[in-house]
């Protein structure tokens, strides 16, 4: 196990060193390619100190000799045609790059989710005890529902609208950037209801209201909100759909556990659908008035230690107006 570890670790630096040194050889092709043009232009010019720097071009002015002969008195577009070669060069160590980045990315994800393992094994050895299966009257009996908060938990996901058949898909490193432009905006669009906290889990944005009755208002506003958000998007070339999820909590010292299944969740990628956990059940249930109602929509394992079985029922949040009742 720990050999594996370390070749992970291992794998993230060498291909930190290969992606440094693609970068730097693409500064390398770049840097000779306009160098290329700009002496094949002084050329043209019959520069005379240009002599000097014959050096420089002399390896591959000789390659493009072997397949181009300048006709008569014609331009000499010798360098003209090394100076396009290392800008293609330097475009396709361009490719390779986001692929590097790409791969790293991954790497370092793979060792995020060994680090949670380590800790998660360390936890289960400090304390053994039996899994106890979740009961919902047990939920029932330990929250004190006036005191409940509420969170949600979002994920955008974005894809390029291709409108040619060719069009290549966003990399990596520019869905990222979309997705922190998209949580900018969206957080930009619901401060008004003044959160007791916002942030970020897993780079994913979480928000937190005081008090869980704002539930309903919540919905309501920021339905369309991420309906407009997705169509404002849409003129710069991406498509936007969400995946989210609502939970309930008294005491925000269980924060990071509550965000930590929630993120599970979101990980069943249950598309533009209000997921709300069973927690949330309970507490909406207690509501005198209630706008929404919850369908079951499944038992879903939300533990993220495989030996561990955390079977948790799930639920969509519909509304009763459009389902008629």
């Amino acid at each position: 196990m720990a050999y594996r570890e370390d070749e992970t670790l291992k794998q993230i630096q060498l291909f930190t060193l290969i992606l440094i040194g693609v970068k730097f050889s693409r500064f390398i092709f770049y840097t000779y390619s306009a160098l290329s043009f700009i002496f094949w232009f002084l050329n043209c010019f019959e520069v005379e100190w240009l002599y000097l720097f014959n050096w420089l071009f002399a390896g591959p002015y000789w390659l493009v000799s072997q397949f181009y002969t300048p006709q008569g008195l014609s331009a000499d577009f010798s360098l003209a045609i090394v100076g396009g070669a290392c800008l293609l060069i330097g475009f396709c160590f361009e490719f390779f790059i986001n692929i590097l980045y790409q791969k790293i990315s991954d790497l370092q994800e793979e060792e995020e989710r060994k680090i949670e393992k380590r800790k998660l094994l360390r936890q289960k050895r400090k304390t053994v005890k039996p899994v106890a299966s979740y009961n919902t009257q047990a939920i029932k009996a330990e929250t004190p529902f006036e005191n409940s908060k509420l969170i949600f938990l979002i994920l955008p996901n974005i894809k390029k609208i291709k409108r040619k058949k060719d069009d290549i898909e966003l990399t990596f490193q520019e869905v990222e950037i979309w997705k922190q432009r998209v949580n900018k905006k969206l957080i930009e669009n619901i401060n008004y209801s003044n959160p007791l906290q916002k942030g970020y889990y897993r780079k994913n944005l979480f928000l937190v209201y005081s008090d869980f009755n704002y539930v309903d208002d919540f919905i309501y506003y920021i339905k369309p909100t991420l309906e407009s958000l997705a169509l404002e998007f849409r003129k710069y070339g991406v498509s936007i759909s969400y995946c989210y999820v609502l939970s309930a909590i008294t005491d925000m010292k269980t924060l990071e556990k509550e965000l930590d299944c929630m993120d599970t969740t979101l990980a069943l990628n249950f598309v533009n659908e209000f997921i709300v956990t069973n927690r949330f059940k309970v507490t909406y249930d207690n509501k005198s008035v209630k706008k929404y109602q919850l369908d079951l929509k499944g038992e879903y394992n939300l533990s993220k230690n495989l030996s561990i079985s955390n079977r948790q029922p799930l639920y969509t949040l519909i509304d009763k107006t459009i389902k008629g009742e």
